[in-house]
């Protein structure tokens, strides 16, 4: 036969509280605690502090000589064949296919709002530019015609003693 043991009558509403032994035994995950840690992954190529800093005042005059060149292009002042002494030879197909095409699309915005207002020149409103490597520059502008806004991204790498353009990208 089993007795069991009834527990001691507690008075309704009162509340017993057992203090914690002195020498707790720590939990599992007490034993080997661990820590998120994402994975970063290798840097691929190293930066050198140089082109953290900035572009040498070479690169940057060169750069803007570049984009003032382009902003008469697309201002009408010149053709695009005139920019052929500034390309490289083995690139210069891609960059002038790629100025042809922001011509044309340029010249279908204007005919859209032709009626609306006179024609403005398109102007530089800010110009970046960054020397990865000594005699390599890497350039962004952003340009507006007082209606819309676009930027250019362009590359140009040192032969010699001249600037030549190798890539260019026109975002309209």
């Amino acid at each position: 036969m089993t007795v069991l043991a009834s527990p001691p009558a507690v008075a309704p509403g009162s509340v017993r509280i057992h203090r914690a032994p002195l020498l707790d035994p720590p939990f599992d995950d007490e034993l080997r605690p661990t820590t998120y840690r994402p994975v970063r992954p290798e840097p691929r190529e190293v930066i050198p502090p140089e082109a953290i800093a900035g572009a040498s005042p070479e690169c940057h005059t060169t750069a803007l000589r570049f984009l003032n060149l382009c902003l008469e292009l697309f201002n009408g002042f010149r053709s695009p064949s005139q920019l052929r002494p500034l390309l490289r030879v083995t690139e210069a197909n891609d960059v002038l296919d790629e100025l042809t095409r922001a011509l044309r699309r340029l010249a279908k915005m204007r005919l859209s709002r032709r009626n609306a207002t006179a024609r403005t020149p398109v102007r530089r409103r800010q110009l970046r530019t960054c020397e990865p490597r000594p005699g390599v520059a890497e350039v962004a502008a952003v340009l507006s015609d007082g209606h819309s806004t676009w930027s250019i991204a362009y590359r140009l790498e040192r032969d010699g003693t001249t600037w030549r353009c190798t890539a260019l990208t026109v975002l309209l």
